[in-house]
């Protein structure tokens, strides 16, 4: 299996459960329900983003660091240890103090850069590692693919986005082969 498969097939799952619905749509920072099955209206500002980005610097030196203590290691404890030092859960509280959020509102901008991201690799509008195979996906991430990736962004959140692009796409691009192909 090819990494790209691997990454398409992820990439996939992780779609479709974004894209699902059936209970009750998250309140967020602005207050507002999203409806079911519709990503919620997360804001943000090119000050915000400026902070996000000292944090995913910081995820990726987490990363990094658990990958080469996975590979120093000398035991499969200390293997196991290092491979979940990797893992979302552990490198996105590391982010969050980077950046100066709070992990909920941290987590937040990161899921909704990251979707934003994901569509524009899809889309073959940045040189990321990901694709998807739309003859499989399901309607909802078809029509995600075939939109604008901003389209679920406030205007001002979508505006200070693309300002910051130049930035932000090389570090979730780095990220993303990280995670997904282990450095």
């Amino acid at each position: 299996m090819t990494i790209k498969l691997v990454l398409t097939i992820f990439t996939g799952v992780l779609m479709a459960a974004a894209c699902g619905g059936g209970s009750p749509a998250p309140e967020t920072s602005t207050g507002a329900s999203a409806a079911q099955g519709a990503a919620p209206q997360v804001t943000f500002t090119a000050a915000d983003l400026e902070q996000f980005e000292r944090g995913l610097s910081r995820e990726i030196e987490a990363v990094k660091a658990a990958q080469k203590r996975q590979s120093a290691a000398t035991t499969a404890q200390e293997r196991g240890a290092a491979m979940q030092a990797q893992f979302e859960i552990a490198t996105i509280p590391a982010g969050a103090e980077a950046s100066g959020f709070a992990e909920a509102r941290y987590r937040e901008i990161r899921d909704r850069v990251d979707r934003v991201l994901t569509i524009l690799d899809f889309q073959d509008k940045i040189d990321g590692p990901l694709s998807v195979d739309l003859a499989r996906a399901d309607p909802e991430t078809k029509r995600r693919v075939a939109g604008d990736a901003f389209a679920e962004l406030p205007s001002d959140a979508a505006a200070a986005l693309r300002a910051r692009m130049d930035r932000l796409v090389p570090l979730w691009i780095e990220y993303k082969k990280l995670v997904a192909v282990a450095g």
